[in-house]
């Protein structure tokens, strides 16, 4: 009996010290569901590089609390009717702590139900999504994420402020045909609304739309409403498209994008078309960003970013995705994104501490208040406040990159 009883007891001493999902003495286990395939995948690839560069320099540095970071991975495509079963795989396969990072609005809108699902009954949460729509910063779907970024409405507003401003009063749209497009679309008519405006014209394009289709349908329908300034709601290709038909059908009208279109994406795009066309194809182009400049190195954040970029230089493993996309420079926004994101989490897990639960990382977060990762501007989350940046950057294009300036009204002519 005395026997019986010890092996009992060795057997006990043998399992892990917690049997939290995801979590081990060594390591603590991340799920993305990102587009690492498909027209979109520059935005997935590269919001990732910018997670590796991050965690791989926690990792090296001893981790948090004697913790590693492990990313595990799936594809969604940006297909929305992947979305839901790549997060299902990562919960229930690969028992991941929490899901982090993904791109898109339709994406989300299909994998909230599920995160809501595990979230009330196991406490899972979703972390530093790429998108600014409303569903997951509204009930019931608020409880169960934490955002970084500023909102597509907070995007739109910025920007309809500085058109109207400008004295530009008739604003039309060029946004994708889904949840994304409507959610931007919806910003839009908020921000016009303030200054008792509408929209004058309403073009849209299918997700998944590629470079090499024309435009000319949607161009039409904003010139001839007379439209002096338009807000764009897409992925890079379709944009750069509307871009290149406006500019070489002679319309100067300025063109404004929200962060999502992927910046870095479109811009060699039209760099491209430029050498082909011998047409300047980006003055009067605006993009707002979330973040600021990568080639501001004045801020400790994106010196950070930038020497973790220049050190591990990360690749999406061979596996991963259908190979349609390799970075074109080092250095992106969305990967700037991508390293923020992965600080912001690795500040909550270091005040998590070392007896790491969901439910102890959840409300570590919620006790953040307000905090700096070296971005010098306040970043804050509390019970009522999921969203961790308010601050909307406005860039747009000088020589072969991005440059950023404070006043919006003055890159519009």
């Amino acid at each position: 009996m005395p026997k019986m009883i010890s092996l009992a007891l060795l057997l006990l001493l043998a399992l892990p010290v917690s049997a939290e999902k995801g979590v081990s003495p060594n390591e603590v286990v991340l799920g993305e569901a990102s587009a690492f395939s498909g027209p979109s995948a520059g935005l997935g690839v590269e919001q990732w590089r910018g997670h590796s560069a991050a965690f791989q320099a926690a990792n090296d540095a001893g981790g948090v609390n004697g913790r590693k970071i492990r990313l595990v991975l799936t594809d969604d495509g940006y297909d929305a009717e992947k979305a839901a079963p790549a997060v299902v795989e990562l919960i229930t396969k690969h028992n991941v702590f929490a899901i982090f990072g993904g791109v898109g609005t339709p994406t989300i809108v299909k994998a909230l139900p599920v995160i809501l699902k595990y979230h009330q009954a196991e406490g899972l949460f979703r972390f530093a999504n790429f998108t600014g729509a409303q569903p997951q910063r509204e009930p019931p779907y608020d409880r169960a994420v934490f955002n970084v970024r500023a909102s597509y409405r907070q995007e739109t507003k910025a920007m309809v402020d500085a058109f109207v401003a400008k004295g530009l009063k008739k604003i039309g749209v060029y946004v994708q045909d889904d949840a994304y497009g409507a959610s931007g679309r919806d910003g839009v008519r908020r921000a016009l609304k303030d200054h008792g405006l509408d929209i004058v014209a309403d073009a849209t394009y299918p997700r998944g739309q590629t470079f090499d289709v024309s435009t000319a349908s949607q161009l039409k329908i904003l010139r001839d409403a007379g439209v002096q300034g338009v807000v764009m709601v897409g992925a890079y290709q379709a944009c750069a498209a509307f871009v290149r038909d406006a500019r070489e059908a002679g319309w100067n009208a300025p063109l404004h994008n929200v962060s999502f279109v992927g910046a870095d994406q479109m811009l060699r795009l039209l760099r491209e078309e430029e050498k082909k066309s011998g047409k300047k194809l980006t003055d009067n182009l605006i993009v707002t960003q979330v973040v600021p400049s990568y080639n501001d190195r004045s801020i400790p954040l994106v010196r950070e970013y930038a020497a973790a970029i220049d050190k591990y230089n990360p690749r999406v493993p061979p596996a991963m995705g259908d190979g349609s996309y390799a970075p074109g420079s080092k250095y992106s926004f969305g990967s700037l994104e991508g390293y923020l994101n992965a600080k912001v989490f690795l500040a909550v897990l270091h005040k998590a501490g070392a007896d790491l639960t969901r439910k102890s990382f959840y409300e570590a977060a919620e006790k953040m208040g307000k905090f700096d990762v070296g971005l010098g501007v306040p970043l804050e989350l509390s019970a009522t406040r999921h969203q961790a940046l308010d601050k909307v950057w406005f860039t747009y294009v000088n020589n072969d990159s991005w440059a950023s300036r404070d006043d919006p009204a003055s890159l519009i002519h």
